[in-house]
């Protein structure tokens, strides 16, 4: 029997191997700004070690982009007024901007995400990437960038999902984008990790848990609280943030079941209009372990799906 899902999976993977950017050597402007150690891998050749990387909403995204320059080709068949998938090359970096409009000067970067991630959208290296394609596109001689758009494309989303962001084009971020590369090209030995094992293992292509060949990724027994510095302004952001949703809801969880105790007893609708209604709910009900060990001499059990915990505390600033 045919298994549906070994056969999609399979036949995905084989087509995106494939494709000319999966075989791309160089590092490409969407890589600035992300792992160092990953980015270092890529320019020293290192081999490939993962062979459980999750490539769906990757290969998922290749496809939507796909259909976006099909529509785009056939409002403007001969490619006058919109260049897609615009080569542009400087200095040994080369790229393949989504979308140039010679027009306005607007280059434009399709980017699809979850619903959940808009709103921390465009990340720090999302924005690089973008303005280094607006500076190979100048500097190439190719065209004059004026404004560089990064928009995101909810993949579990709708058409009111689409977000858009605008900047000027600046050639001094791109710089700095391209100067962040300089400086890992000149490291004679690869970076630290940068990324918890638990999201490399599925998300990068050079882990490698024994560390024999690739990256073990950060493990957390090997990792002393408060010794690890994490040097990015974004992330240091997202949990501040974080600590602070997560006392709030402490705080409104702590006054809501205040407040079920004000309402206990009561029954009926209140003079504003709300109804209150005490419902009696079975309870869970579960295998009785002892019973099922009388009976079999054992106990079968099995084993649920990984998952990670996430644990954000304050330990004081630098």
């Amino acid at each position: 029997m045919t298994d549906p899902k070994e056969l999609l999976l399979q036949v995905l993977r084989d087509k995106d191997a494939g494709r000319a950017r999966s075989k791309q050597a160089q590092v490409g402007p969407s890589e600035l700004g992300g792992c160092r150690r990953k980015v270092w891998y890529r320019l020293n050749d290192q081999p490939e070690t993962n062979d459980n990387e999750l490539k769906l909403s990757a290969i998922m995204g290749t496809a939507i982009h796909a259909e976006i320059e099909k529509a785009i080709s056939i409002a403007d068949p001969k490619g006058e007024k919109y260049w897609v998938e615009t080569s542009v090359e400087y200095n040994g970096m080369k790229a393949h901007i989504d979308l140039f409009i010679p027009e306005t000067g607007d280059v434009i970067d399709w980017k699809t995400v979850k619903v959940k991630n808009l709103s921390y959208f465009p990340t720090q290296q999302q924005r690089w990437q973008v303005q280094v394609y607006g500076y190979l596109l100048d500097k190439s001689g190719k065209g004059k960038p004026r404004t560089v758009n990064l928009v995101a494309i909810a993949r579990d989303g709708d058409e009111r999902d689409v977000k858009v962001h605008s900047e000027p084009y600046d050639p001094k971020l791109a710089e700095e984008a391209l100067n962040w590369l300089s400086a890992i090209k000149e490291s004679a030995e690869a970076p630290g990790p940068e990324r918890d094992q638990s999201y490399c293992k599925f998300y990068c292509k050079y882990f490698d848990e024994s560390g024999e060949m690739g990256c073990t990724g950060l493990k957390k027994e090997l990792i002393k609280e408060g010794e690890l510095r994490i040097d990015n302004p974004e992330v240091d952001t997202s949990a501040l943030k974080y600590l602070q949703i997560d006392a709030k809801i402490k705080e409104l969880s702590d006054e809501k079941e205040s407040l079920r105790t004000a309402l206990e007893g009561f029954t009926g609708q209140t003079n504003s209009g709300v109804s209150i209604l005490w419902s009696t709910i079975t309870g869970r009900s579960s295998v009785d372990a002892d019973e099922v060990h009388k009976l079999l001499g054992f106990v079968p059990k099995k084993q649920g799906q990984e998952s990670v915990r996430l644990s954000v505390k304050h330990n004081g600033g630098k």
